[in-house]
């Protein structure tokens, strides 16, 4: 699916409405795609809940055989981004029929974040490795990040730079969830951080 796609881009600029996800899915059956058009509706039930017990192993088991199957297809788009080999495990993961999750060092989501956000939502990164001066760089105009609800900073010493370049960064606008590991802030910039961040939490 190409960055041009109109399905692909509605779903990118509302990546928590999963009536575009179903619309896609429709595409997909449309456009012989059948396997992932499944795994995103058998993703999106399982993301709502499965109270059955029975139904909840068959999708389990669909997802993976699914996976298994297509994987490497399904994103090879991203792979080429990232510049990894056939095979080769990229640090993704899939929500709701997506790649929404990232575990990459922070250098390599500086340099591809924006062209992976053209291609898949990206709504969870865990940056490892991770420095003050990448988190700085991360929130440096930065657009593509205003879709990233969850973001895992296991930076040793987060400073007052890295700690006031993310309270001042525009596009967090959709964050909901930050971790960080043991900071060097100042009292005043941990206050304030506090504030802008309270579903923030600090590794032990």
């Amino acid at each position: 699916m190409t960055p041009d796609n109109p399905f692909l881009k509605a779903l990118l600029a509302e990546p928590e409405d999963d009536t575009l996800r179903l619309a896609m899915v429709d595409w997909l059956d449309e456009n012989d795609q059948p396997a992932r058009a499944e795994f995103v509706r058998v993703q999106i039930e399982l993301a709502r809940g499965v109270p059955d017990r029975e139904r909840l192993r068959y999708l389990e088991s669909r997802q993976r055989d699914l996976l298994m199957a297509h994987d490497a297809e399904w994103v090879l788009p991203l792979a080429k981004v990232l510049g990894c080999k056939p095979g080769q495990w990229g640090g993704w993961v899939f929500r709701r029929g997506f790649v929404e999750y990232f575990n990459l060092p922070a250098t390599v989501i500086n340099k591809h974040g924006a062209k992976l956000a053209q291609l898949t939502p990206v709504r969870e990164l865990f940056l490892r490795p991770c420095t003050a001066g990448s988190i700085v760089a991360l929130c440096r105009n930065r657009l593509w990040v205003r879709s990233v609800t969850h973001l895992y900073l296991p930076v040793t010493g987060l400073n007052n730079e890295a700690a006031e370049a993310l309270m001042a960064c525009p596009s967090l606008t959709a964050l909901r969830f930050l971790r960080y590991s043991e900071n060097t802030m100042s009292a005043g910039a941990r206050k304030r951080f506090n504030r802008r961040f309270p579903f923030a939490v600090v590794d032990s």
